[in-house]
This record gives C-alpha cells, structure tokens and sequence, in this order.
C-alpha cells in the first residue's frame, strides 16, 4: 500500500513538474507582446533584440523580485487550510494545466491574455468542485472588478493624453522632453511594483531620476562628441528608450509572473518533498522565470503582431503614450493590491492611443476577437480545471 502511494505522489510530483514547464513556456509565448508590441510596431527597435532583451531581464526580475505573487498564488486565492493536502496537490497541478492549456490557445490564435487571470480561474476551478466555501470569494471578485476596470481606465488616459499632447508628442523639438517623462514615470512604476509601499515609493523615485538623467547626460554627450543633428539626435532618443523601456517592463513582468509557475507549484513541492516554503521558493522562482524566458525567445513573436501592427497603425507618439498610460494604470492597481494586468493595461492604451487618431484608426474586427477571447477565459479555465481534478481524482 504504501509503495502504491510512493508511485502515485512520484507521478504527481513528475506531472507537475511538466505541467509547470508547459505553463511558463506558454506565459512567455503569449505575454512578449506586452512588453514589445509597441515599440517593435513602431518601429523604433527590432524584434529580434527586443525579444532578447525581454528574455534576460524577466530572468532577472523573476530572481530578484519574483516572491510576492508566488505567495498569492499558492494561498491567496482558496484557503488552504480546509482542503486536504492530496486534493490541493491535484487541483494546483490542474490549475496549471488549465491556465496553460487556455494560453496555447490564444497564442495558436494570436491573442493576448492575462495569464494571472488564467491561474486564478483554474484554482477556482478546483476550490468550487473540492468545497465552495473554500475560495475567498470577497477578494476573487474585488481582483477581477479591478483588473477589468483596466482596459476602460487605461484606454481613457491614453485617448486623453494622445488627444491633447499630440503636437507636443510629435514635434521634433519636443520629443525628448515626452521621452524622458515616459521613462521617469514607468522607471517609477517599475520600482514601486517590484518593491511595494514607501520603500518603493522612495526607490521608484530615485531609479526614474537616475535613468531620466542619465538618458539626458549620455545623449547629449553623445550628440556633442558626434556633432549630431537634430533628427539623429531624436533617433537616439528613440533607440535609447525603446531599450531602456523594454528593460524595464520585463524586470516589471518577470518580479510579478514568475510566481504564475512558482505558486502552484510551491504548494506542491513543499507538500511531497516535505521542503520549507523559503527554501523552495528561489529555486522555484529561477525556474520559472528561465522558462518564461525560453517561451518569449522560442514563441514570443507570435502574438506581437496582433498589438503592435494589426490592431492598430503604430507609431513613435503612440508607443510613449502607450506605456505612459500602462505604467499608470497598473502603478494605480498595485497601490490597491491587485496583481499588474499587462496585457489588459497594454491593450487598452493602444486602443486608446489609437482612437484619439480616428475611429478608423482601430481595427475593431481584431478588438472583438481580443475581447471575445478575455470574456471566455474565466469560464474556460474553470471548467477545464473541472473536468481535469475530477478525472485524475476517478483514476488515482
């Protein structure tokens, strides 16, 4: 008997263990879109170096930062306490196989999705077919009333900004002044979100002046040693911040998504290798975010396209817009505890950046398939996870 439980806990552990590959492969493939779409449709950097640079610092931030979501993820979502530890090893396990499952889809059809969401929803899944009274449902709903009030909020700055700065966006004389604002306020963002509260605050503060001030010193140095004109001159701003930008929303994204692997896959690790939580979790965390990393270099141009050149006519203005108003969304979220919605803050200042531009500026068949798809995935992935947690549970 106790042979039959050793195999059976092996082939969970050994699951698992595949399920988180697949599930961070998939993260990386689809959420790419969010850190590049604009810059790369733009036209600003290209591709292919932006998917580098994203790679390596989502490693970074998954190392450095990537502890926080880990924590909500694997406990922040159903009480752990009232479910037996063999059946919350099966539901994260089904929880990871149904988020992953949900973000291959939507990749194969070129559509961004919150990838957080999809986790959530699978762990829902589990909790409401285990005991409904598990899930903490007052949070469930504050997280998704808020990560949905994203894509209106964030789409409304962008359309605000756009409207009434564009001729300050798109001087030439002036488009250094927007791009070192941009990055003073998204540096800022950065920080806060990787750090949280006053320390963050405080660091936020302090990189934004640090890069803003940089970007300033070495252009202008550069300029001056090259005899540089003014159109060469906004080039390299431009180049500049793309990069700098692209590295700091991946550091951003690796910190808070590295935990969409690392959670569910924390309550199991710790559960069958008898591990501490602390000791687990940076390995965890590494893992992850290495394998994110491998999704973004291997797959990530897959839906890069869809944001940045088919759901609208991108350009340089557009860009800073774009993740001006992201930054600030998403900043205003963290401060009420809800995890960074990216990919719905990305979206919707596109949309919105764009519509300041025209209606017609936006492709509306493409915004319909990205929201038809973000309607459907709360309901898939709790049904998915279902159906998977009730058919491991008939064989094992």
């Amino acid at each position: 008997m106790t042979s039959k439980v050793l195999e059976t806990n092996v082939i969970l552990l050994t699951c698992s263990l595949a399920a988180a590959v697949f599930l961070a492969w998939s993260a990386g493939s689809n959420n790419a879109a969010n850190i590049v779409a604009a810059v790369v449709g733009a036209r600003t950097i290209k591709l292919n170096k932006a998917l580098l640079i994203t790679s390596v610092f989502v490693v970074l931030g998954s190392l450095m930062l990537g502890s926080s979501v880990a924590w909500v993820l694997s406990a922040g979502i159903v009480d752990v306490g009232s479910i037996p530890t063999s059946s919350l090893i099966v539901g994260m396990l089904v929880a990871m196989l149904a988020a992953g499952s949900w973000v291959l889809t939507a990749s194969l059809l070129k559509v961004p999705v919150s990838v957080n969401e999809t986790v959530l929803a699978g762990i829902i899944g589990f909790g409401i077919l285990v005991d409904p009274s598990s899930v903490m449902w007052g949070q469930v709903i504050i997280i998704y009333v808020l990560r949905f009030s994203t894509v209106p909020l964030s789409g409304l700055i962008s359309f605000l900004i756009k409207k009434f700065l564009a001729d300050y966006l798109e001087d030439p004389e002036t488009t250094s002044s927007a791009t070192l604002l941009s990055l003073f306020l998204i540096s800022a963002f950065t920080t806060y979100l990787t750090v949280s509260k006053l320390l963050g605050v405080v660091l936020g503060l302090l990189t934004a002046l640090v890069l803003s001030t940089s970007l300033l010193v070495v252009s202008k140095v550069y300029v001056d040693e090259k005899s540089i004109d003014r159109y060469e001159r906004i080039y390299l701003y431009r180049n500049v911040f793309s990069v700098l930008i692209i590295a700091l929303m991946s550091l951003a994204y690796g910190a808070s998504n590295a935990g969409i692997t690392a959670g569910p896959l924390l309550k199991i690790v710790t559960s069958e290798l008898r591990l501490a939580n602390e000791s687990a979790l940076p390995a965890l965390l590494a893992f992850s975010g290495l394998l994110i990393s491998l999704g973004i270099i291997s797959w990530g141009r897959r839906v890069v396209g869809t944001l940045g050149e088919e759901l609208a006519t991108l350009n340089y203005s557009t860009a800073v817009v774009t993740y001006f108003s992201a930054s600030l969304t998403t900043l205003v979220l963290a401060e009420l505890g809800v995890p960074a919605a990216t990919t719905m803050a990305v979206t919707g200042s596109i949309i919105g950046a764009s519509l300041a531009e025209g209606y017609s500026a936006v492709n509306m068949r493409v915004v319909r398939k990205i929201l038809t798809m973000w309607a459907l995935t709360t309901p898939a992935c709790v049904t998915i996870s279902c159906v998977l947690y009730w058919l491991i549970m008939l064989v094992t």
